[in-house]
């Protein structure tokens, strides 16, 4: 798929969520503070997000998962790493990392389009409690260094998986008949801890919990958007000695 087909299909949220992620975090703030005095906005895009990918209609080919396999681990997850989270009642196991899904018929991306491509799932797990739920995880990384656009992309990736084949794809290569006919997710935003320096995205991070209150309040009575969403989750670890514990920040 070339770059302007790649454009051209991507959903009103997705093309927001890479404006917003380019943008430095003091215009973030900004634009947040503004979302939350107007949430129309992105609600709408939201909606118009959902029938963009239904209007499109079926894929044609194959619909397939790809990730890292156990041979290529993730710095922090892996398949089989358990999570815990300080100051919250919940626990993880990981399943799978670095998550997207692959049409039969696209070209093989190169190194430079893979290290680009926003749409990735960074980690796909369940809750460690008798009934297992299923969680989709959203990392900080060096592009994409604030709670704003992670929520973004995570309400973004969630959006996507109502194309066709992907909940089924989903449900039997990593979850394996978790999902059930009518899944929804918890997403968790991972963020980085800084112990050298006061953090200044740490008030962004605050705003996106106000906008993620409000934007789950509103799609809670839009008939429009499926219900695919549970909580949506901020942690925060340390990448310098990451050994598997993560602090709670919100839930919303």
């Amino acid at each position: 798929m070339s770059a302007s087909e790649q454009e051209t299909a991507r959903t009103a949220l997705r093309s927001l969520e890479l404006r917003t992620r380019a943008l430095p975090l003091e215009a973030q703030m900004v634009e947040c503070v503004d979302l939350l005095q107007s949430p129309e906005f992105v609600v709408d895009d939201l909606v118009r997000s959902i029938e963009q990918i239904r209007d499109a209609g079926p894929a044609v080919g194959r619909v397939e998962i790809r990730s890292k396999s156990e041979d290529e681990p993730d710095e922090f997850f892996y398949p089989s790493r358990d999570l815990f989270v300080q100051g919250d009642r919940c626990s993880f196991t990981c399943l799978a990392t670095a998550v997207e899904f692959v049409d039969d018929l696209e070209e093989i991306p190169s190194a430079e389009d893979e290290a680009a491509k926003p749409c990735r799932i960074d980690y796909a797990e369940v809750t460690c409690e008798s009934r297992r739920l299923p969680v989709l995880g959203f990392t900080q990384s060096a592009d994409n260094d604030s709670a704003y656009p992670i929520l973004l992309r995570s309400l973004s990736s969630l959006i996507e998986l109502a194309k066709p084949r992907r909940f089924d794809v989903l449900d039997r290569e990593i979850y394996r008949g978790l999902l059930g006919p009518a899944p929804a997710f918890d997403l968790t935003l991972v963020l980085w801890d800084d112990e050298e320096v006061p953090d200044p995205r740490r008030p962004l991070c605050e705003l996106s919990r106000d906008l993620a209150e409000v934007l789950k309040r509103t799609l809670g009575d839009e008939p429009r958007f499926p219900p695919v969403l549970r909580d949506i989750v901020c942690l925060r670890m340390n990448p310098k000695r990451f050994d598997g514990r993560l602090r709670f920040v919100w839930r919303v």
